[in-house]
């Protein structure tokens, strides 16, 4: 197989340290220092016919959690990524669902610790399931899949946007940035917009039209000015921050991703 990606902890880079050994049972593997994944914690087991049940946490995920297999090979695991469960809270509701992921990754020893190799980056487009609930109404099986695909895809699509337009390191140090960028009229402008700014009026707020036309594809305009965007947000805003991040995460195709201290 190809390497597409390469995210390496280990010796001089990232230690990851594990919490058991390689005998039978559950291990936990932390990795303290280093971008994107600080904090990063892998936990393996019990170990079955050579095969432990594998889930994988980090800030940078937001609240996701992605699950898969891990397959003992000459010292470590030969890791399959298959799923990443989400869930958020918002003020009048919550939303889950979950992903289907097809990538695979080698954990090893190495020197000091443990090296994580990613082999081949887990994409993150099929959705298998999702549930919203809004106050006491409760969207579940293909209505909440309908609903939450509808709504995972514009995010991708204004995320795909901005980053033609700001860098994904500006966009993703500072949860401001992006959400000032989206709906300056609620979190602020960059600069004082003119005050004879085109506009309309949608739910008791004023869109500056000017400002969406100068800042979105015209495909996504409307999507911004009659509030679909912002409502996006305030249900599910660590959504827009994993789509906004994720295949940083992985590394890319034609350059590999090296964390160090």
């Amino acid at each position: 197989m190809k390497r597409r990606g390469l995210l390496l902890f280990g010796l001089g880079l990232l230690s990851l340290t594990a919490c058991a050994t390689l005998a039978p049972g559950a291990a936990v593997f932390e990795s303290r220092t280093g971008l994107p994944l600080r904090d990063l914690t892998i936990e393996l087991g019990p170990e079955s016919d050579g095969v432990s049940a594998l889930r994988l946490t980090a800030p940078a995920l937001q609240s996701s959690v992605v699950s898969g297999e891990a397959k003992s090979v000459i010292n470590g695991w030969r890791i399959t990524l298959t799923r990443l469960d989400w869930f958020s809270n918002w003020a009048n509701g919550w939303t889950k669902a979950s992903f289907l992921l097809d990538g695979t990754a080698y954990l090893q020893a190495a020197p000091g610790g443990w090296s994580l190799e990613i082999d081949d980056p887990p994409e993150l487009d099929t959705i298998e399931s999702a549930s919203i609930r809004y106050f006491d109404t409760y969207v579940r099986d293909d209505k909440g899949l309908t609903e939450f695909s509808h709504r995972w895809d514009r995010i991708q699509a204004v995320v795909s946007d901005a980053l033609t337009r700001l860098p994904a390191a500006t966009l993703a140090g500072d949860p401001r940035i992006l959400r000032r960028y989206l709906f300056p009229e609620i979190y602020g402008y960059d600069s004082p917009p003119a005050p004879d700014h085109a506009k309309v009026s949608v739910q008791g707020f004023e869109w500056n039209t000017d400002y969406t036309k100068e800042h979105f594809a015209e495909a996504l305009r409307i999507l911004r000015d009659t509030g679909t965007l912002l409502r996006d947000y305030k249900e599910s805003p660590g959504l827009w921050y994993l789509a906004l991040g994720w295949k940083g995460l992985w590394g890319a195709k034609d350059r590999p991703l090296l964390l160090r201290n």
